[in-house]
This record gives structure tokens, C-alpha cells and sequence, in this order.
């Protein structure tokens, strides 16, 4: 859990499955320490979406 979602379970679920996309480029299943975080990045989070 992180700071953004502590006590909140809610919001925790989602994100868990949420898509992350750092400047438009897909985050996927990388390990955290691969992915860039630049100073200025947009972070982006997709929550899942219905439909089909």
C-alpha cells in the first residue's frame, strides 16, 4: 500500500487494477525500479473500464 492509498480501500482496490501510463507510454507489468519517473512526467491511471 502506499501513501495515496492508506486508509482508503476503496481507492486501493482500483488502482490495484488500474493501467499506469508515465508520458503516454504504458507502465504493464514492469518492475518498478525500470520504469523513468522525470521530473516534470505525467502519470497517468486508467481505472479498468466495462464494456466490451
Amino acid at each position: 500500500m502506499t501513501k495515496i492509498t492508506a486508509d482508503r480501500e476503496e481507492l486501493a482496490r482500483v488502482v490495484r487494477r488500474s493501467s499506469f501510463l508515465v508520458n503516454g507510454d504504458p507502465v504493464g507489468r514492469r518492475e518498478h525500479s525500470a520504469v523513468s519517473l522525470p521530473e516534470g512526467a505525467v502519470v497517468e491511471i486508467l481505472p479498468p473500464f466495462a464494456g466490451g
